[in-house]
């Protein structure tokens, strides 16, 4: 802005351009590194898009097909056992 401060005041006319050179090329590398992170930015949403999120959908998909069979297989066989008990007290009440 043109104005002095006091940490500028003592500085030499070249120190100060030296000084806006190295904030320039700070600045400039802090641009490319943003340019950077754009691009990782949207090579992760393509990537979590089209191969995490899918993958992770079948994964979770044959987890809960895998537990609704056990929960079946285990229904099943509690009816089972049910259906064994309630036979086994008609044959005790036959017996009588």
């Amino acid at each position: 802005m043109g104005k002095a401060t006091m940490k500028s005041f003592f500085k030499s006319k070249s120190q100060k351009e030296s000084n806006v050179l190295t904030l320039q090329a700070s600045i400039e590398i802090a641009d490319q590194e943003i340019l950077d992170f754009k691009k990782l930015i949207n090579f992760l949403t393509i990537y979590h898009g089209q191969v995490a999120i899918p993958k992770f959908k079948v994964a979770k998909s044959k987890m809960y097909l895998k537990m609704l069979n056990n929960f079946c297989v285990k229904e099943i066989s509690n009816a089972h056992l049910t259906a064994t008990l309630f036979h086994s007290l008609l044959e005790l009440g036959n017996k009588e």
